[in-house]
C-alpha cells in the first residue's frame, strides 16, 4: 500500500493467481514477472494464495512476489491471511467465500486495503465492505460445482444494475483468452486464472483480450 496510483480508481483487470500445484515457486516467478512487464502498469494483481504451505514458506514466496510488484508497478494481494497481508504491505486482501467478514478484516488491514470476496453464488446478499467479488466457477466445472456460465454475471448485478458504484466482479475458472470477451461483454470488471497464466503459452493473448 502507500502508492500514489488508488486502486479503485484503477482496479485490475487481471488478477493471477498462484498454485503450487500447477507451477513451482521458481517457475511462478518467472510467469509472473514476464506478465507484470508486459502488462501497463497496475493492470494485474497478483494473489498469494499457496495455502498448503507453512506460514514461515508464504511469508518467504510472498516477499519475493511483493518485490516483482513493486518492481514492476503492479498490484499485490494475499489470500485470506490478513496477518500475512499486513507483513507483506499487500495492496489487497482476498477472503474466501466463508471467511472472516469484511469488517472484521478492514479493522485488521484498514481502510485502504482492496478488498475481495470469494462468491459462488450469483443472487448471494453483497456484504458492506467488500470493493470486489470473485466469481465461480465461470466455464468449467471445480469441485463439485458446476459452471455458471457467463450469464451468471447479469444476474449477480440483478435488479442492482452496473451502476459507478457497484462493486467490481471477476470471473474465475476455466477463462481462456478466447473467453475474455464473454466476461467483459456482460460487464465483468476482468478475470481471475490460475493456469492461463501458470502453464501453456497463452500469456500474451490473455494480456491482449484484456487490453492491459
Amino acid at each position: 500500500m502507500g502508492r500514489d496510483v488508488s486502486i479503485r480508481e484503477n482496479p485490475p483487470r487481471l488478477i493471477a493467481i498462484t498454485d503450487r500445484g500447477v507451477a513451482s515457486a521458481d517457475a511462478t516467478l518467472r510467469r509472473f514477472e514476464c506478465v507484470a512487464r508486459a502488462a501497463r502498469p497496475f493492470t494485474v494483481m497478483f494473489q498469494l494464495r499457496d495455502r498448503e504451505l507453512s506460514a514461515r514458506e508464504r511469508l518467504a514466496f510472498g516477499r519475493e512476489l511483493r518485490a516483482v510488484c513493486t518492481a514492476e508497478q503492479q498490484w499485490f494481494q494475499v489470500n485470506d491471511r490478513c496477518d500475512l497481508a499486513g507483513l507483506l504491505g499487500a495492496d489487497g486482501v482476498h477472503l474466501g467465500e466463508a471467511s472472516m467478514s469484511a469488517a472484521d478484516a478492514r479493522r485488521i488491514m484498514g481502510e485502504a486495503v482492496f478488498m475481495t470476496r470469494a462468491c459462488h453464488e450469483p443472487e448471494r446478499d453483497l456484504e458492506a465492505g467488500v470493493d470486489g467479488w470473485v466469481l465461480s466457477p465461470i466455464f468449467e466445472a471445480r469441485k463439485g460445482r458446476a459452471a455458471l456460465g457467463v450469464a451468471a454475471v447479469p444476474r449477480f448485478f440483478g435488479a442492482r444494475g452496473r451502476t459507478p458504484d457497484a462493486p467490481f466482479l471477476y470471473g474465475l475458472g476455466g477463462v481462456t483468452a478466447a473467453r475474455v470477451q464473454e466476461l467483459l461483454r456482460a460487464e465483468a470488471t476482468g478475470v481471475a486464472v490460475v493456469g492461463a497464466v501458470l502453464v501453456g503459452e497463452g500469456m500474451e493473448a490473455l494480456l491482449a483480450a484484456l487490453a492491459v
